[in-house]
C-alpha cells in the first residue's frame, strides 16, 4: 500500500510544534496521568502528553463546558405535540422537565440543547460503571437505569419521567413497557446517523428549530476546519486498540462521518462500507501486519484502561514502527469517548477541536 508524502503544511508541522508546547505547558501538572481520557470537573482533561511515544490530543478540553449553558428556546406551538419517531407517533409535552435517557447519543443531544440538568436517569453503556465523562459532571453523576440493551424498568419508573428517550437499535422490545410509564420516543434503527438522532431528540423536547440550527452550525464549522487544516491533502487513519485486537475503521462509523464533513480523505484500504471495521489480532506480534492502519496521519484510541496500559507493546512493535506515520511522528492518541462512543454533536465538535489543535496558534 502506498501513500503520498504530505507536503509541508499546518496539519503536520503545527502538530509537531503543538505537541512540544503542550508538553512544556503541562509539565508542572504532576507528570503523566493514569487516565488518557476525560474526567469530570473544571480542570483540563489530563496532564498526559504521550502514550507509548504518541502525542495525546485533547489535553485542554474541559468537559464541564461541553454542554450548552442554558436550555435552547422552545419552538412556538401548543403545549402538547405529536412526535413521529422510529417506533410510531407519541403525544409529548412541548417542554419536558424530567427525562430518562436510554442511549448515549441521546445524552449527547440533550447536552447540546442545554437540557442536561433535566436528565433524571440514564442507561449505562454495556460494561460501563458510570455515565460518559466527556459531557461533564452533570451527566456523569446521573443515576443509572440499567444498561442500554437491558434497561431497568423499575429504575425508569422510580425516576418519574415525563419523557423517555429510547433506541430502536438497542431496546426495541421495551417500547411498549416504557410507554406504559411515560411518553416514549425512540430514535432510529441500526444505521441511522447521529444527525437523525439529534433531530429526533430536538423534536421530542420541543426544540426542532434549535436542532436544525445546531446541525447547520456544525456543518459550517466542519467546512471551516477543513479549509484551515488543508484537509483535502491528507489521508487520515482511525484505529482503536483493545487488549488483544486492533480495529481499523472504515468510512461509515461515527468518526468517519465527521472526517467526511471536514473533507479529510481516508486511505484506500479504509474506504470500505460493507462492515464498520477490520479487526487485526495483536496477541502475537511476531508476524503482525499493520499496513491496513497506514495513513498520512493516524488517530488511535483505546477501548479500555487495560488497552491503554498495554499500548506500548503494540505501538513499540516492529510492525507498528514500519508505518510511515510512526516514523514521521504523525500518530496521535485521541479520547475514545469522543471519537468512538460519543456519537453525537458534542463529540463531533470534540473531533473538530482535535483537528483544530493540529493547526492551533502557538502562544
Amino acid at each position: 500500500m502506498s501513500f503520498r508524502r504530505p507536503r509541508p503544511g499546518p496539519i503536520v508541522a503545527g502538530a509537531a510544534v503543538l505537541a512540544a508546547t503542550v508538553t512544556t505547558a503541562l509539565s508542572g501538572c504532576g507528570g503523566d496521568s493514569e487516565q488518557a481520557g476525560p474526567i469530570p470537573g473544571d480542570a483540563p482533561v489530563t496532564s498526559t502528553t504521550k502514550v507509548a511515544g504518541a502525542n495525546v490530543l485533547g489535553n485542554l478540553r474541559r468537559p464541564d463546558e461541553s454542554c450548552a449553558p442554558e436550555p435552547a428556546p422552545v419552538d412556538e406551538g401548543p403545549e402538547r405535540r405529536e412526535v413521529r419517531h422510529a417506533a410510531g407517533t407519541t403525544d409529548v409535552a412541548a417542554d419536558p422537565q424530567r427525562i430518562v435517557v436510554l442511549s448515549g447519543d441521546q445524552l449527547d443531544a440533550l447536552c447540546a440543547l442545554g437540557l442536561q440538568s433535566r436528565v433524571v436517569a440514564a442507561a449505562l453503556a454495556d460494561g460501563a460503571q458510570t455515565q460518559p465523562s466527556y459531557l461533564g459532571r452533570v451527566i456523569h453523576d446521573v443515576p443509572a437505569a440499567g444498561t442500554r440493551t437491558d434497561p431497568d424498568l423499575d429504575a425508569v419508573r422510580a425516576a418519574k419521567p415525563d419523557l423517555i428517550l429510547g433506541s430502536e437499535a438497542l431496546s426495541a422490545r421495551d417500547f411498549g413497557p416504557l410507554s406504559g410509564i411515560a411518553p416514549t420516543v425512540f430514535s432510529g434503527p441500526p444505521g441511522a446517523g447521529w444527525q437523525d438522532t439529534l433531530r429526533t431528540v430536538a423534536e421530542a423536547t420541543g426544540r426542532a428549530g434549535a436542532g436544525t440550527r445546531l446541525l447547520e452550525g456544525f456543518e459550517s464549522d466542519a467546512k471551516d476546519t477543513g479549509v484551515q487544516n488543508d484537509a483535502t491533502h491528507y489521508q487520515a487513519s482511525v484505529v482503536r486498540l483493545g487488549e488483544d485486537t486492533m480495529r481499523i475503521y472504515g468510512v461509515d462509523d461515527f468518526a468517519g462521518s465527521v472526517l467526511r464533513s471536514v473533507g479529510v480523505e481516508r486511505p484506500p484500504g479504509q474506504r470500505f462500507t460493507d462492515k464498520p471495521y477490520l479487526e487485526v489480532g495483536t496477541a502475537d506480534l511476531g508476524g503482525a501486519d499493520f499496513s491496513a492502519a497506514e495513513g498520512d496521519i493516524v488517530y488511535v484510541s483505546f477501548d479500555s484502561p487495560a488497552a491503554r496500559d498495554g499500548a506500548a507493546r503494540v505501538l513499540d512493535s516492529d510492525a507498528w514502527r514500519r508505518l510511515s506515520a510512526t516514523r514521521d511522528n504523525r500518530v496521535f492518541v485521541v479520547n475514545d469517548e469522543v471519537w468512538q462512543s460519543g456519537e453525537g454533536i458534542v463529540a463531533a465538535r470534540g473531533i473538530l477541536d482535535d483537528l483544530r489543535l493540529l493547526n492551533a496558534p502557538i502562544n
